[in-house]
């Protein structure tokens, strides 16, 4: 990729065209990554800047490269996503100090993170009282514990932040961040304890005086065995499905851990902590994909050891009144 094609890609690059056209070229190896990257061009182009940044995003992560951070940190510069900006400006530094021959790309990247440094805005969930098990949740991203109490820089917008942990009643609000206030700090309250599950009182059957009448009907198709599988299979589609979003979220986790650490030594604080969210992640996955599979084996199990029979239900009498079941099953 040449200079002036950055430069028709995007106008704000212009002042940095010596830079990028000294240096090697940025065009993607593989074919995908190379269409996204050219799609990407075309939208912002046509003034789609948002649609513009997905694609050159979904570029750079199949194939990371300095020109693909540089046109994507200044595409969401543009959008006003200045987080999102800071970090791809700093990753394409990381890139092209690896590369070890991109110098002027390299010292582009970094004046353009300095740049939009002094204007990230900066979110602080602050937690009162950490109890065992808590989960805390920017939308749907959990917050490493390491990262509570500490300036994130997030993009301008609305965020739902919540806070979870067994034993205790959920909480959750939701901020606005915008230039008016640069550093917001949320207090994530003390959880209230939930109350103790309502156990039903057990109430005696009534006496019965005497036992007219023996019943005989045949057992309908939930028998109580298919009843306890019908629960398992949902059990096990619940665990499942969570299952694939951990996945999900590990992967996810794990791609924004390598855009900001592309290397094996990291002294990114944020890089490392994705990098430990995305592999608990992956374990919970892990966990629930096993869990999800023996409750459906024993779904399974149950319904086909469920078939019903004919049930009879007849009186009886020893030392009292009661009732014999049979049947096949």
């Amino acid at each position: 990729m040449t200079c002036d094609e950055h430069v028709r890609a995007v106008a704000v690059l212009a002042a940095c065209g010596l830079a990028l056209g000294s240096a090697a070229p940025a065009r993607a190896q593989s074919a995908e990554a190379e269409v996204l990257f050219r799609d990407g061009r075309k939208l912002i182009q046509a003034g789609k800047l948002a649609d513009g940044c997905d694609k050159i995003e979904a570029s750079e992560r199949l194939e990371p490269s300095v020109g693909a951070l540089l046109n994507l940190g200044d595409c969401r510069e543009r959008l006003g996503e200045l987080a999102s900006a800071w970090a791809a400006f700093r990753k394409a530094e990381s890139v092209a100090r690896s590369a070890g021959n991109d110098e002027k790309r390299r010292a582009e990247a970094r004046r353009r993170a300095a740049l939009v440094e002094p204007k990230l805005l900066y979110l602080v969930l602050e937690v009162e009282r950490p109890v065992a098990g808590l989960v805390v949740r920017r939308d749907a991203e959990s917050i490493d514990p390491q990262l509570w109490s500490t300036p994130v820089p997030v993009d301008p917008g609305t965020y739902d932040i919540s806070a979870a942990a067994p034993g205790y009643r959920p909480w959750q609000t939701r901020v606005t961040i915008d230039a008016r206030l640069r550093r917001r700090a949320v207090a994530i309250p003390a959880l209230e304890p939930a109350p103790p599950p309502v156990v039903p009182a057990q109430v005696p059957p009534p006496a019965a005086a005497e036992v007219r009448a023996s019943i005989s009907r045949p057992a309908g198709t939930w028998s109580t065995p298919r009843k306890v599988s019908a629960v398992s299979a949902a059990a096990a589609a619940g665990a499942l499905g969570t299952g694939v979003y951990f996945g999900w979220r590990a992967q996810r986790l794990a791609e924004r851990a390598d855009r900001r650490c592309p290397m094996v030594m990291c002294g990114d604080p944020e890089g490392l902590a994705l990098n430990a969210r995305a592999r608990t992640a992956a374990t919970t996955a892990n966990v629930l994909y096993a869990a999800g599979g023996a409750a459906a084996v024993t779904a399974a199990l149950l319904w086909l050891a469920g078939k019903p029979g004919d049930v009879a239900i007849r009186p009886g009498v020893a030392g009292g009144v009661g009732v014999s079941i049979a049947g096949r099953f």
